[in-house]
């Protein structure tokens, strides 16, 4: 499913402005990665919400006056937009106080985010390897571009998750790609040469990585089922903390015993944590004979904070299974994966551990390339419940 919210729910989700305080007006707004690049983004404002559109996606988030600025809230994430409107145009910041980022914002009247020349287009359509950082540590990725003459959408899928919903244009021989969903904001520049793709991965204006990507028909991604390995001499998951109700829950709890257990590693701060759990929302729902568990690592700066997150997280979803504390104050997963005595390391959040009704762990799921990755996503799904309806008749 797409992350699309029932607008009448979203209302009751959120504080109310006044109506009509805002015409529905198409805006184009921008976070600030230097004095010379911007990532661009789709918007408009109704009522209470700014609805962030990146291709199929729609992202609705929360409108509320704070003195004389503006503040915009996600339903998901702490990170909040605050700025100040001057005539048709505004300006202001992005936050994320726990991460103490900062980003420069601004909006104004338009529909199209980059530039380009109708009719100028090279062919970008299809699966590119891309190799990241190539100069220094380098990683590979997959990118995705669906191309509709100058029109293109896709994401990148890596080993640890996906980066979204992405949209943008091809100008000539230039691709440009963004995307915002209220805490992450990417973009891609790239320039074909011959049958190279050379350019960066702009993300916010903490991160820059430059790479390259062609085409390779072999080329494939990790299993994601191999990454992620237990401890030797374990065969059961280890695991005991407080929910955010301050109750200890441990996988010797009586809850568990005779079912098949889901527990997932995650942040509430994740995007791809926040696909994940959409999806085992509804393996929820619709599977009887299993029990769900996620283990929350959060880098908010206060244990209250961090409950503040997982609670809204799971209030918002209408989760209906425990979200556990293990660590606030930092996400790494160093220091992660010290909790979890079973596990040799932790690569990503989310990972997804199946354990059967005799305690003893099946697969190890790293990352989550969600909606976003089209049929790679469905194929997961099936592929994931196949397994799962065979752990579930044993």
């Amino acid at each position: 499913m797409y992350r699309f919210i029932n607008l009448s729910l979203v209302l009751l989700f959120f504080s109310c402005f006044n109506k009509n305080d805002y015409p529905p007006t198409n805006y184009l707004g921008f976070l600030k990665v230097n004095d010379s690049i911007d990532i661009p983004f789709n918007f408009n404002l109704n009522d209470s919400l700014m609805i962030i559109r990146n291709s199929r996606e729609n992202i609705y988030l929360s409108i509320s006056n704070s003195n004389d600025s503006i503040k915009v809230n996600s339903p998901f994430f702490e990170d909040f937009l605050m700025f100040v409107k001057i005539n048709d145009s505004f300006n202001g910041f992005y936050y994320n106080k726990s991460l103490k980022r900062k980003i420069p914002f601004y909006a104004k009247l338009g529909i199209n985010r980059f530039n380009y020349k109708l009719g100028d287009y090279k062919n970008f359509d299809g699966k590119w390897k891309m190799i990241f950082s190539y100069d220094d540590e380098p990683y590979s990725a997959e990118m995705l571009v669906s191309q509709n003459k100058n029109e293109i959408s896709g994401t990148v899928r890596t080993e640890t998750g996906d980066y979204g919903f992405m949209e943008g244009v091809v100008s000539g021989k230039k691709i440009s790609i963004s995307n915002f969903n209220g805490y992450r904001g990417y973009m891609i520049n790239g320039y074909l040469d011959c049958d190279t793709i050379k350019g960066n991965l702009y993300r916010g204006n903490y991160d820059i990585k430059k790479f390259i990507a062609y085409k390779d028909f072999n080329f494939k991604l990790p299993d994601p089922y191999g990454l992620t390995k237990m401890k030797k001499g374990y065969e059961n998951f280890i695991f005991s903390f407080k929910n955010y109700d301050g109750k200890i829950v441990s996988n010797n709890d009586e809850k568990f015993i005779d079912k098949v257990n889901l527990i997932q590693i995650m942040g509430s701060w994740c995007p791809n944590c926040l696909d994940e759990s959409i999806y085992l929302s509804e393996l929820s729902k619709k599977y009887d004979e299993i029990v769900i568990t996620s283990i929350a690592f959060e880098f908010a700066s206060s244990e209250q904070k961090a409950i503040n997150n997982i609670k809204r997280l799971k209030n918002k979803l209408n989760l209906d299974y425990d979200i556990l504390l293990a660590q606030y104050g930092t996400s790494s997963k160093i220091d992660a994966v010290e909790k979890l005595p079973s596990l040799d390391t932790l690569i990503s959040y989310p990972t997804l551990i199946v354990v059967d009704k005799n305690k003893k762990v099946r697969r190890i799921h790293t990352g989550f390339n969600g909606p976003a990755t089209g049929d790679n996503y469905y194929n997961f799904k099936k592929d994931f419940e196949d397994f799962l309806e065979k752990v579930i008749a044993e």
